[in-house]
């Protein structure tokens, strides 16, 4: 009786101390020995993206030009048919891009290509040494999406200003604020009726990656730790679940539940506009996105893009009317002050994978 019992504690003492793991490692360090132009691609693949597809491919001429294609792929037929947040995604990888080079010391000349579609090219990035600008790139390394609970103080005026450089194309709205309150009743309606949707759904489901081993073969989408289940719950859920339980209607309304928290845990959101729904707006406003989510890290502030409301347009519209905005909502997400900023859990593709060398 007494071994049985020993037995049990072993087994408990084992399964404590696997349920604390979140899973594997986000990513693989950048090597030692990387050249230039691996760090630079290294860098942009840390952007974000919609349910972390990481739409994109890249080609390297030499050591002076990139040439960064949309990957179509890996577009989300579904919550984006027009493939706009496919393209604020790449506007993300440019940001990172961007700021990369100048940190090791090279200035960018970026042309981007309005024939993408046709060709799949999003932009020619030529680089011309320079003196670095300082940046941080343990900045771009730290950042991540975040899906918990913040704290619900408005954001000081004086960090907004750190955030929002550009107001005329990105509007604030404080938690505190009925306009504030009305997108948090907004994204949580639209995210519950995206949740009916059993397309969606699926197309979600494809993209998820419980098991230790789906990271490992795919390095992208969503992952338990992505979706913050860890604990005793990310263990089971890791080791037991099939990415098509979350097409479930337990797992569905579980999602509500933790959104809806989300949306009533928040310092403010942001909504970020654009001019029209052209590819160059969406670029631009993915580099937005990717610059204040940037400042959010070095501020100690989550951030969680949450564009349900654009994604379903009959609230799209609703928004529009409400916040009477000029130009067309092309990206949301909220902020918040937390007390520990977390690593970044999202996997990545490995540089070699998403990019071909021409020497």
């Amino acid at each position: 009786m007494m071994n049985m019992v020993r037995f049990l504690l072993m087994i408990g003492e084992i399964f404590m101390l696997f349920s604390c793991k979140t899973g594997i490692e986000a990513r693989s360090p950048l090597s030692g020995d990387a050249d230039d132009m691996h760090k630079i691609i290294y860098y942009a693949t840390l952007a974000g993206s919609s349910h972390n597809t990481q739409p994109w491919k890249v080609e390297v001429r030499g050591d002076r030009e990139i040439r960064l294609f949309a990957d179509t792929a890996r577009v989300l037929n579904v919550v984006d048919p027009t493939k706009r947040e496919l393209y604020i995604s790449l506007g993300a990888f440019i940001e990172n891009l961007d700021l990369a080079a100048g940190s090791l010391g090279y200035k960018t000349d970026i042309e981007l290509t309005p024939t993408a579609e046709s060709t799949n090219c999003v932009a020619v990035v030529t680089l011309k040494r320079a003196h670095s600008s300082g940046f941080d790139l343990r900045l771009i390394s730290a950042r991540r999406t975040l899906r918990l609970p913040f704290h619900t103080a408005d954001i000081r005026a004086e960090e907004v200003k750190k955030i929002v450089t550009d107001d005329s194309q990105t509007g604030f709205y404080a938690t505190s604020t009925p306009q504030g309150r009305f997108i948090a009743e907004q994204t949580l309606s639209a995210y519950r009726q995206q949740a009916q949707n059993r397309a969606a759904q699926a197309e979600f489901a494809r993209w998820v990656r419980f098991s230790d081993r789906d990271i490992r073969l795919r390095q992208d989408g969503i992952t338990t730790a992505g979706m913050e289940i860890n604990g005793i719950k990310g263990f089971v859920v890791r080791n037991f679940f099939k990415p098509a339980d979350a097409e479930k209607s337990k797992f569905v309304q579980a999602g509500i539940q933790t959104t809806e928290k989300q949306v009533r845990n928040c310092g403010g959101w942001l909504v970020l506009t654009g001019v029209d729904n052209s590819m160059q707006s969406w670029l631009d406003a993915g580099r937005r996105y990717q610059r204040m989510n940037i400042a959010c890290t070095a501020l100690r502030i989550g951030f969680h893009p949450m564009n349900q409301l654009v994604e379903e347009e009959n609230y799209k519209q609703v928004m529009h009317e409400k916040l009477r905005l000029k130009n067309e909502i092309l990206f949301v997400a909220r902020i918040g002050y937390m007390i520990e900023m977390p690593a970044p859990v999202s996997p990545r593709r490995s540089v070699d994978s998403v990019a071909v060398f021409y020497r």
